[in-house]
């Protein structure tokens, strides 16, 4: 985890933030929680991070893929968190030096991890962290794949952004039911943050993994994995709680197992379980 030290005036820049109402909605296209693609003024890229790395954050031509674009959620005292859309990581503050690359890293809700909105000219914004740096494209460079890094505020036109909504926010928790605990603030339920699909009215992912769900059907919140990738134990929280699993992309199938380090019975699907009403409980998974 990041820490963050606190010098006299960072403090100061820390406090003139926090002064400032929180960012009114619409400025430069921000309208509140939801998926967003975020372009620079300057120099007409978006925000973006790189497939290659999955964790540099850069400015590229907007293709309208889900790596540029971003889930922006509630955060403590008027901050926001940033989360890729290709694999929930969150837009992080590696360092408070000026021209320090950000970085997207795996989310943890730390201080470094929290962003301002905040009004800037022309009716754009400012996207700034919590020691009064913001986001900044390099001399306003405008070539593809230039590393996003945070400088200074100086409000020049390569610290503004605009924001344009490509998605609503999920719908909101239910009061009570089986899901209810799904929904807790740090999303302890989800490995990969996925989408909510509107047409289906159900959680799933994109691009080639497995969601395992609470209920039949593929209802109910969704722990999501990528292909290629393993889980070697659960959350205890989930343990005996899966019955349904649904295969995305181009994805081989699932092995699941009853104990932990994929010990125990195993079980290998390579087709959408609609109802695992056989499996008394999954410990760890791969996705092939």
């Amino acid at each position: 985890m990041i820490k963050l030290r606190f010098s006299r005036p960072a403090i100061l820049a820390l406090a003139a933030t926090a002064a400032i109402p929180l960012a009114a909605w619409a400025q430069g296209g921000f309208n509140g929680p939801g998926r967003y693609e975020v372009t620079n003024v300057r120099s007409g890229k978006v925000i973006d991070l790189d497939r290659a790395t999955q964790s540099n954050v850069i400015q590229f031509s907007a293709r309208g893929t889900d790596n540029q674009q971003w889930d922006i959620a509630p955060a403590p005292n008027g901050f926001w968190y940033f989360r890729n859309g290709m694999n929930g990581a969150a837009l992080e503050q590696v360092d408070n030096r000026n021209s320090t690359p950000v970085r997207g890293m795996p989310f943890n809700g730390n201080p470094a991890q929290q962003w301002r909105i905040t009004p800037a000219a022309g009716g754009a914004a400012l996207i700034t962290n919590r020691l009064g740096k913001t986001l900044d494209i390099p001399n306003g460079d405008g070539r593809d794949g230039i590393r996003i890094n945070t400088y200074d505020i100086n409000g020049n036109p390569n610290q503004r952004f605009l924001f344009r909504r490509v998605a609503a926010p999920p719908p909101p928790p239910p009061v009570a039911g089986p899901d209810r605990d799904d929904w807790d603030r740090d999303h302890r339920w989800e490995r990969y943050y996925g989408r909510f699909d509107e047409r289906e009215r159900r959680w799933g992912m994109e691009g080639d993994g497995a969601c395992f769900y609470r209920q039949p059907g593929y209802r109910g919140r969704a722990f999501c994995v990528r292909a290629g990738e393993e889980v070697r134990r659960m959350p205890d929280q989930l343990v005996d709680r899966f019955r349904s699993i649904k295969l995305f992309g181009r994805v081989r199938g699932v092995a699941v197992f009853e104990e932990e380090s994929f010990g125990g019975r195993r079980l290998r699907f390579q087709n959408d379980q609609p109802d695992l009403h056989d499996v008394r409980r999954i410990v760890s998974v791969r996705v092939f």
